[in-house]
């Protein structure tokens, strides 16, 4: 395990066509925290619907096998999930090829919603069993903390992704590492092109 560190510096370690990719080391654990930043090519209206339900989208989420709402706060009359509650938490099982499943369970919350006013759009998320527990005989993942802000930037907008993600189980360090380092491009890459796609749509319904 790496010893501590006094100071820890964001360093660059990958470019994608939106933006950068970067890395840095965590006190405690050898798995490393990372950060995206950069510009997607669609609306930020469109981007913000997708965020708040990016386990609809196979590419945002991939080899989600299920998902249930334990709980929600802040909601409107019927609702039940973002982006028609202001947080909620959720069991989610995943089914990746070769690792194995995982799962855990989550709260996810919508932070700050101004882009109709020209603001940001913040949503975040971070392991939280306090409405409902994983149940065993899965590996449960050992971290999975994170969040996006959005900012409109005329018919583009602007993004900061950030997640750590550790996945259990007895995968080694630079593995995890290396797999999440591959993900977050697609992922990002997903978010743009399903925007771009509800933008051409409401386009196309005018």
């Amino acid at each position: 395990m790496r010893a501590a560190t006094a100071v820890a510096a964001w360093v660059l370690v990958a470019t994608f066509p939106q933006g950068h990719l970067y890395q840095m080391e965590q006190d405690g654990s050898d798995v490393m925290a990372l950060r995206a930043e950069g510009t997607l090519r669609a609306p930020a209206w469109a981007v913000r619907e997708v965020l708040a339900r990016g386990y609809k989208y196979d590419r945002i989420s991939p080899y989600l096998a299920e998902r249930r709402v334990l709980h929600a706060d802040g909601c409107r009359d019927g609702a039940r999930e973002l982006p028609g509650c202001q947080r909620v938490w959720a069991y989610e099982r995943y089914e990746p090829p070769v690792v194995g499943s995982r799962d855990y369970v989550f709260r996810m919350e919508i932070v700050v919603d101004d882009l109709d006013r020209g603001g940001d759009f913040e949503i975040r998320w971070e392991l939280d069993d306090s409405h409902g527990r994983a149940p065993e005989g899965v590996t449960h993942m050992r971290a999975n903390r994170g969040a996006w802000e959005i900012s409109p930037a005329g018919a583009k907008t602007r993004f900061a992704y950030r997640i750590s993600a550790d996945p259990g189980g007895s995968l080694p360090a630079w593995i995890v590492n290396l797999v999440n380092r591959s993900q977050i491009p697609s992922v990002i890459s997903a978010v743009e092109d399903e925007a771009r796609r509800l933008a051409d749509a409401r386009a196309g319904g005018r």
